[in-house]
């Protein structure tokens, strides 16, 4: 039973090694697909013009969107391993652990739910260029959704800023906090069409910066902290060797 158990634990941590992988990934795929598109109209754009972005840069952003969502997917494995390292841990950890799951989840479903939005307007911009209502609606639609979507990313940094603590990294705990508290201000940008409280203003983008900065602060703290175990096992291993060759030594 022991043995089994000793076996479990490389595994684990292998797969933890993976999950802080895929978070790494899950930044660098979703900063590129921010960086390869150019900056979208505003909230309060005329038509025409939201019309003449999807159509000049559509294969770009068909790029970004599948970029985009394979982002969200690499962050649902991260999400996904931290649920599955802590959820055996005793006391708050596992609950704290599925808290952060459930907000990623949610964040996610909500950021693959305006990719399909924006897809639709990259598929049909040019059929839809009588359609000025449909077109605004669908545009608008995916920026509040966007927007809102950081309820769930406040849940995911405050349920995973909390449970981080436990692996010897108060501050970015704390930064977890606050960035949380910020995304829930980020969320209500939503009461006019330009502007800080607009959904295409700085407030969302602040927001979506400072959760990709804290999920790539997390992973390198996590391969960090695996790579200093292994280290600690080596050495664990290594010193009754010595001890057994002094003895040798004496006698």
């Amino acid at each position: 039973m022991d043995r089994e158990v000793d076996a479990e634990e490389p595994r684990g941590m292998a797969w933890q090694r993976v999950g802080a992988v895929c978070g790494i990934g899950a930044v660098l795929a979703l900063v590129a697909s921010t960086l390869i598109v150019p900056q979208p109209p505003k909230a309060n754009a005329s038509t025409a013009k939201i019309l003449a972005y999807y159509i000049d840069h559509r294969h770009t952003l068909l790029f970004a969107q599948w970029l985009g969502g394979l982002g969200t997917a690499l962050f649902l494995w991260f999400a996904g391993s931290l649920r599955g390292a802590w959820a055996r841990e005793p006391g708050s950890a596992s609950e704290l652990s599925a808290v952060a799951f459930g907000g990623g989840v949610a964040l996610a479903a909500g950021a693959l739910a305006a990719t399909g939005v924006n897809l639709t307007l990259v598929y049909l911009a040019r059929s839809i260029q009588n359609s000025t209502d449909l077109v605004r609606a669908l545009y608008l639609g995916q920026a509040l959704t966007l927007t809102i979507i950081f309820f769930a990313a406040a849940v995911f940094l405050a349920g995973g800023g909390l449970m981080i603590r436990r692996l010897g990294a108060p501050w970015l705990g704390a930064l977890g906090v606050l960035l949380a508290v910020f995304d829930l201000l980020a969320a209500g940008a939503i009461s006019d069409f330009k502007g800080v409280r607009s959904p295409t203003g700085p407030l969302p983008f602040a927001a979506f910066i400072g959760l990709l900065a804290w999920i790539l602060a997390a992973s390198v703290m996590i391969l960090t902290r695996l790579g200093r175990g292994e280290e600690e096992e080596v050495l664990d291993v290594d010193e009754p060797v010595a001890d057994d060759s002094l003895k040798e030594e004496n006698v």
